[in-house]
């Protein structure tokens, strides 16, 4: 590599290290504060950076909002995508029960993420991201499912995972507005909701994939 293309790479490496800094510095300061209290420049101190360096990476508080919108998009379906324990007696529903208590273990570990996704004060922005996640978590439900079970071919599967999702969505929401927590209670009621949904459109009973699936239930 040419001196000038080192120099080059060294750069981008800073920016992007400062830019990260930067992310990581809202979601410190969101722990504690609330987003309409903070600015760049609150932000630009906290993370040790000069305000007009942070400029250069975000133009104002929102972009930098948004950016930590997607690294918590990004660290939850990574969450939800990890393996689920099924045990032989274990319902295909239970892996919305577990997604659905990963999902609120990830929530009520940072306040900022509560105020950022769940909170009365979304910008819009975020909140179209967060819909669009949503159909990302939809599809991971629907792979973790079919990883143990066979999962009869309905048409909208898709949607009807989304939906699923913005139901577990609306009773979190519901949850935080109220108390500022994901209660056991609104959990519980989140998997009421999400699983009879779910019932309307497929069986109580799949085939569990170790078995034939000409023997699946009705």
């Amino acid at each position: 590599m040419r001196t000038g293309e080192k120099e080059k790479s060294a750069t981008q490496a800073r920016g992007r290290e400062r830019r990260q800094r930067l992310i990581e510095s809202a979601r410190d300061l969101l722990e504690s504060r609330s987003m309409e209290e903070l600015s760049l420049a609150d932000i630009a101190t906290h993370a040790g950076i000069p305000t007009g360096s942070a400029y250069h990476f975000f133009p104002n508080v929102m972009a930098v909002y948004q950016a930590l919108g997607e690294l918590f998009s990004d660290e939850l379906d990574r969450e939800l995508a990890k393996p689920y324990q099924i045990l032989p007696e274990d319902s295909w529903l239970k892996i919305i029960d577990d997604a659905i208590e990963r999902a609120r273990d990830f929530y009520d570990a940072s306040a900022a993420y509560r105020q950022l996704i769940l909170g009365a004060r979304v910008p819009s922005d975020i909140k179209m991201s967060d819909r669009l996640n949503d159909e990302v978590i939809g599809r991971i439900l629907i792979e973790a499912i079919s990883q143990h079970f066979y999962l009869p071919d309905v048409p909208r599967a898709n949607e009807i995972f989304f939906h699923v999702v913005e139901i577990i969505d609306l009773f979190f929401t519901l949850s935080v507005l109220r108390v500022d927590e994901i209660t056991p209670h609104m959990t519980v009621e989140a998997g009421r909701a999400s699983k009879a949904y779910l019932l309307t459109y497929f069986p109580s009973i799949l085939t569990p994939r170790a078995t034939s699936p000409s023997a699946e239930g009705p």
